[in-house]
Formats: structure tokens, C-alpha cells, sequence
């Protein structure tokens, strides 16, 4: 009986990490932008400004900060928000 439950829950979890590989393929994750290592850097820099403007403003600014250094990075290397 215990191999039966082993089995049916590996045999899910096969399943599930089946499904999830196809839909990252097929796009649903979209983490085509992570080999863009420019892109990542503006993003990393942007965290840092908004860190570093969040310790001077405090700490209520720190993700709006955040949402205009992404906006400005995606700006300059996709031409969007």
C-alpha cells in the first residue's frame, strides 16, 4: 500500500514538473529577458538607487522608486513600459 501512494506521488510530481517546463517553453513564465545582462544590470542599479533613496526618504519610497528606474529601463533597451 505505501508503494502505491510512493508511486502515484511521483508519478504527480513528474506530471507537475512536466507541466511546468512546457508552459515556461511555450512563454507563460516569459523569462526571455534574463539573458538580456544589460537589461538585468539596469534592473539591479535601479534596486540599489531606489535602496539607497529609500534610506534618505525612508522607506515608503523605496517602491515607487523602484517602478520608475523598471519603466526607465524598459524604456531604453524594449522602447515600452
Amino acid at each position: 500500500m505505501k508503494t502505491t501512494h510512493t508511486s502515484l506521488f511521483i508519478a504527480a510530481g513528474i506530471l507537475a514538473g512536466s507541466l511546468f517546463v512546457s508552459s515556461a517553453q511555450a512563454g507563460g513564465l516569459g523569462l526571455d529577458w534574463l539573458s538580456n545582462k544589460p537589461y538585468v544590470e539596469c534592473l539591479k542599479q535601479a534596486r540599489m538607487l531606489a535602496d539607497v533613496s529609500s534610506i534618505m526618504k525612508g522607506p515608503v519610497y523605496r517602491e515607487a522608486s523602484y517602478e520608475r528606474g523598471r519603466h526607465q529601463c524598459n524604456q531604453r533597451y524594449y522602447g515600452h513600459e
